[in-house]
């Protein structure tokens, strides 16, 4: 009887042992098979990524829309991985005229909505476009209304040094939501989108054209001139947006008026660059996050991406302060590597005679050059014209030359005044990256 009684529950052990153990397989597998496709997603979207194609040019066209499509699908590969609910909205063909060759560069464009699951991470994105090894870059980020909802929308370029300069293709525009976004959200998305008029962002590049903008009838030197600290004042920068001549602004990041500046400049025609806080010698930095020396290597990169970004439509940095900073090998080959894989240019603002900051961008392959003079260190009115008379010397005499104001109002009046004059000497003005290589 005992025998029988245990054999009783020994066989109803084993019964309710059998169904367990075929959940718990079940379980594994389906945990397995979700950790399989889940994975495997992951790595297509990191391989697409790394595997962006190169142009094709037949010396005279530029066609980007193979690495264009394969830029768009690696995202969207990306975007899956991340559950995130993917709607093509548009694809449209851009092209734009190739001065070097006289023929066009062609791209392809997409709109896309994006329903994230989670919190949407920029910084995911960049981590995942930076796989492809300077290729594709998150080009602006901006907020945006659709209707009564606030969307964010990234737009992703393609990266590539053409005929010498820097060309930026934007092949990819994000409108995301909030995550789980309702139905009325999403279609306020798209009916924003598909009704919205056409804005080509294809070349930051590109020289502009400048209303009323005159040139010597015969040129006898190259003058560039940049102007410093904008950012804060959009009233000045009006008055330096009104000259019909080219004019690059180095936009101080973390200012009430930082992004406003750099699209004000940018729709005047203006290059823009970031004017990167830098540490200076024997006094403290006037700005609340700058480089430093006594940083890391991978801090020095994370503050310098950090405050590239804060700039819109930026193509270049030149240092702001930066005397202890710019003579350092090590903090700035940092910092060259920073905008080696971003595809910017550099100006070295020559802060100290013992900057590093020019050789060490030559050396590690960014475009570059060196401020030439301040022409406003005596900030009146006759004074600067008299540095811009300098100013024009020295481009007469070395064919070219850049030079560095700032937003001040005494500035834009001395420059506005001075325009004339500069053009009878057979000064020819120009954007700081024509005279940099």
């Amino acid at each position: 009887m005992i025998k029988r009684k245990r054999s009783r529950r020994s066989s109803g052990s084993s019964s309710l042992a059998r169904p367990l153990a075929v959940l718990v397989l079940l379980i594994a597998l389906c945990a397995g098979a979700w950790w399989f496709l889940n994975g495997n997603t992951e790595k297509k979207a990191d391989e697409e990524m790394t595997r962006i194609d190169s142009v094709q040019d037949n010396g005279v066209d530029a066609d980007y829309t193979g690495p264009a499509s394969e830029l768009q699908d690696a995202v969207e590969t990306w975007l899956k991985a991340q559950h995130a609910s993917v709607t093509v909205l548009k694809t449209e063909n851009r092209e734009e005229n190739r001065r070097a060759t006289g023929g066009k560069i062609r791209w392809t464009t997409k709109q896309v909505e994006v329903v994230p699951d989670k919190e949407f991470s920029r910084t995911s994105l960049e981590r995942e476009l930076a796989k492809s090894g300077g290729k594709a870059v998150l080009y602006q980020v901006d907020t945006k209304k659709a209707g009564s909802s606030t969307i964010t929308e990234y737009d992703i370029a393609l990266f590539d040094m053409l005929d010498k300069e820097q060309v930026y293709l934007v092949v990819t525009k994000l409108y995301v939501t909030e995550p789980g976004a309702a139905k009325e959200t999403q279609e306020a998305v798209k009916k924003a989108v598909l009704n919205a008029k056409d804005k080509d962002l294809a070349s930051v590049k590109e020289k502009k054209s400048t209303a009323g903008q005159q040139h010597p009838s015969e040129v006898r030197g190259r003058l560039a001139i940049v102007i410093d600290d904008c950012g804060s004042s959009l009233d000045i920068l009006n008055q330096f947006n009104a000259m019909p001549i080219p004019l690059t602004y180095a936009v101080m990041p973390y200012k009430s008026h930082t992004a406003e500046s750099a699209d004000s400049g940018y729709r005047a025609g203006r290059q823009i660059f970031v004017h990167m806080p830098m540490q200076p010698q024997g006094v403290p930095s006037s700005e609340s996050v700058y480089i430093g020396t006594d940083m890391s290597d991978s801090k020095v990169k994370a503050t310098a991406n950090e405050i590239l970004d804060q700039v819109p439509h930026a193509i270049g940095m030149n240092n702001h302060q930066g005397s202890l900073a710019t003579s350092d090998s090590r903090i700035m080959k940092d910092v060259m590597q920073v905008m080696n894989s971003r595809g910017l240019a550099y100006l070295d603002s020559r802060t100290n005679s013992t900057s590093v900051g020019e050789q060490t961008a030559r050396a590690m392959g960014v475009v570059t050059s060196r401020n030439n003079l301040f022409i406003d260190n005596d900030a009146s009115v006759d004074a600067v014209k008299s540095r811009l008379r300098q100013a024009g010397q020295i481009a007469r005499e070395n064919g070219s030359a850049i030079v560095i104001g700032h937003c001040r109002w005494n500035t834009a009046q001395a420059i506005s005044e001075m325009i004339d004059e500069l053009h009878n000497e057979g000064i020819d003005l120009v954007f700081a990256t024509d005279l940099m290589e």
